[in-house]
């Protein structure tokens, strides 16, 4: 790894210093654009097994135990490809790593749609999750280590709001084929349209930048001077090469030679910070998972037709566009710690509620929150995570933590929620799964620090250690 000199780090700082104050402008947008379309056909690659669990389940005479297999085979990839992708975006660079997993994710994609049973289909599901792991933090990453901090959640909200925005296209897509296509060929239709997204990587070459904070890791000044120059070209800024944060450019300095490694997130202070941010992102993974595999079959279960179950998950799915960029703008404004711990809150109560009789306006009501604030705790989550790292380590942070997360949300509860939905009563699943949520976002509320309008080398270094003080919030 490229080691800096005094005057390296004063040059490194400048244009850090330089980046964050470059306002949302058009290139920016761009940018911003790209990550959430990737976001959005990753998702509906994601999602797509929703809509062809509720087709199978029929067509193939699915046991609950088959269909939680089938269910959790691609996130259990996620689990497996998210390990070596931290290192891998940490070595050759975000945006490689990302185009490497879409190409993997989509080939697999596309096969399984030939798939001949259910061992070949989760086989197919799996490998293209490993993919998919490569693929799901690095928009986090590159937003976080390109946006101003005054604004990164909110981009980062806008970003992350399409998501909910694809997993409503998945389940509309869904519906609009049952019925014109046999339930026997739909769900091949389907997995081949997710496999499509490959399409989307020559946009990626060509028009999304390397994150300049990992260039400036390796030592490619040239690179990012161009590049910010060009922004404050856009936005009619000063060249300005006096610029500096004094307390970023002071943990520049102290850090330049340290030696990082992935140990480091097993020793203090970043083995609280891992227990803190994981705990905080495992929150909405609880339910988000569920809801997003299961959401079409609750509802069918709870008397909606096979179509009209779809229809109304698509409604859910395209209102959390809303709440998401509200959140991530919140998190700008009142720190990610107290709107997450307050979203959270609001959610799990409304969870507990998903799972009683009540009459439909009541049920329309409480799925509508459940949905919305659920998918709205992940831009705030997801931020404040990858803001607990120096950007040497950023990246396996966040990929371990969304390892974690997703291996016991995503897998374990994803397996479990049919056998455990055969076996006892919706208001008790539903009461667990709240309990979990609650539980979960406790130990930011009690131990987290305010991130919201820092820079990345601020937040992502123990301040304390260097005399600059961590705020609370």
């Amino acid at each position: 790894m490229y080691e800096r000199s005094r005057g390296d780090a004063f040059q490194q700082e400048n244009l850090l210093a330089r980046l964050d104050r470059i306002p949302i402008n058009g290139t920016i947008l761009l940018l911003v654009g790209l990550l959430g379309l990737t976001w959005i056909l990753e998702a509906f690659d994601i999602g797509i097994i929703s809509p062809v669990l509720l087709l199978l389940r029929k067509t193939w005479h699915l046991t609950p135990s088959q269909i939680g297999v089938i269910g959790s085979a691609g996130t259990l990839g996620i689990v497996i490809g998210l390990l070596p992708a931290g290192r891998v975006a940490d070595k050759v660079g975000r945006k490689k790593t990302l185009v490497g997993g879409i190409i993997v994710f989509s080939a697999f994609t596309f096969l399984a749609s030939f798939s001949r049973g259910v061992d070949e289909l989760v086989v197919f599901r799996f490998i293209a999750g490993v993919g998919q792991g490569a693929v799901f933090p690095v928009p986090y990453l590159l937003l976080s280590e390109l946006i101003n901090k005054r604004w990164r959640g909110t981009a980062v909200g806008l970003s992350n709001a399409l998501l909910g925005f694809s997993y409503g296209l998945n389940t509309l897509a869904g519906a609009l084929i049952i019925g014109t296509i046999p339930d026997a060929e739909a769900w091949r239709v389907l997995l081949m349209l997710g496999g499509a997204t490959i399409l989307i990587t020559p946009l990626i070459i060509l028009y999304l930048p390397e994150s300049p904070r990992f260039s400036l890791k390796v030592g490619d000044f040239e690179k990012v001077q161009k590049f910010v120059e060009k922004l404050e070209d856009e936005s009619g800024l000063p060249h300005d090469e006096s610029l500096v944060d004094p307390s970023a450019l002071r943990v520049l300095e102290v850090t330049a030679k340290r030696r990082i490694s992935i140990a480091d997130l097993f020793r203090k202070p970043y083995l609280g910070r891992c227990f803190v941010a994981y705990t905080a992102l495992l929150s909405p993974f609880v339910v988000f998972y569920v809801i997003t595999i299961y959401g079409p079959s609750i509802l069918h279960r709870m008397g909606a037709s096979q179509a009209d179950s779809l229809y109304y998950t698509s409604g859910l799915l395209f209102t959390t566009v809303i709440t998401t960029v509200i959140a991530g703008s919140v998190g700008d404004r009142i720190s990610r710690r107290k709107g997450l711990v307050i979203i959270m809150g609001v959610a799990a109560l409304s969870t507990v509620a998903l799972g009683h009789h009540m009459p439909e306006f009541a049920v329309i009501c409480a799925a509508a929150i459940t949905w919305g604030f659920v998918y709205a705790g992940f831009p705030l989550a997801k931020l404040y995570m990858a803001e607990q790292f120096p950007t040497r380590l950023r990246a396996q942070g966040v990929m371990l933590g969304e390892s974690v997360t997703r291996f016991l949300g995503g897998v374990v509860l994803v397996y479990l929620f049919p056998i455990m939905q055969s076996q006892l009563p919706s208001s008790s699943v539903f009461t667990i799964l709240a309990i979990l949520t609650a539980a979960f976002i406790v130990p930011i509320g009690l131990f987290g620090f305010q991130t919201s309008g820092r820079s990345v080398e601020e937040t992502g270094t123990d301040l304390e250690q260097y005399g600059a003080g961590v705020e609370g919030s």
